[in-house]
Order: structure tokens, then sequence, then C-alpha cells
């Protein structure tokens, strides 16, 4: 894991601190460019983080999907009130929707803690024959953490 400073200010997280916060149900915010106009656009995504690599789902008819495929390189953000991770990635468009209602099964149970509500049931049908999957590599990591109080 390729980690850096992300301000000179703060302190840098440990590769186990990176780990914690990524394993933690919050947003990814990813910006990529519209391949519609060329403008500047950022999704909060579900997602799970494991071997270097984000995992995600979108609808593969959908904008994110058009911007991906057409331009892979995104800048991603996952942040609590006093820490957080950037960095630039790339974004892999995969269409196999037994591999997207995998990633979105485990996804449903990271942020809803399982898949037997209707929504997550509604959500998985869907799915199968909607969805596409997303791998996103990160190329770096700037890290930053605060301690509350100090400035």
């Amino acid at each position: 894991m390729d980690l850096r400073l992300a301000d000179p200010e703060l302190k840098l997280l440990q590769e186990a601190e990176v780990i914690e916060l990524l394993n933690q149900p919050i947003y990814l915010r990813v910006a990529m460019i519209n391949a519609r106009d060329g403008t500047p656009l950022v999704h909060p995504i579900w997602y799970n983080y494991k071997d270097g690599k984000f995992f995600a789902v979108s609808n593969r008819n959908g904008t994110k999907i058009r911007s991906l495929r057409k331009n892979p390189e995104v800048y991603f953000l996952v942040d609590i009130t006093d820490r957080g991770v950037r960095g630039r990635a790339s974004a892999k468009v995969i269409d196999d929707s037994d591999y997207a209602t995998k990633i979105l099964t485990q996804n449903l149970e990271r942020y809803m803690g399982s898949v037997d509500s209707p929504e997550a049931k509604a959500r998985l049908e869907i799915a199968k024959e909607q969805y596409s999957a997303i791998e996103i590599t990160p190329h770096f990591m700037a890290t930053w953490k605060a301690e509350i109080g100090s400035f």
C-alpha cells in the first residue's frame, strides 16, 4: 500500500488505521469526468475494500458507468471527522451480473446488516439484470489524521 501524507500539518495514518477506516460502512466518494459533457462529477457509493481494491456496483446504463468506460481515471475520498484517505485510481467496469450481484450482496450486508429486507431483495433482483461491477485500484493513498482539539 503506497501511503503518503495528505497534509503536512496533520499526521499520516498507518496501514492498520487505513484498513480500519476503510472497513467502516461510510461512503466512498468518487470523482470522475462526465462522459456526456466533460464536466466533473462526484458520486458517493457503497463499497467494500479488499486486497488493495474498492469493489462497488452501479446501473450499467447510468452516467457513472458510461463515464468510467470513457475515462477510467478517478480520484477517491473516504473520510470521517478527524481522518481520511484520498487518492488517484483506475476504475474497471465489469459487465458480469453474477459478479455484480456478489459484490452488491457484500455491500448490502455491510451497509444494511443483511440481505433480508424488502429493499435489499429488490436491489438484488435489479442487479441480476442491470448492474455492472466496478473495481477501483488506487495508484496511491494520501492519508491524514488530526488530533481533535489540537488546533
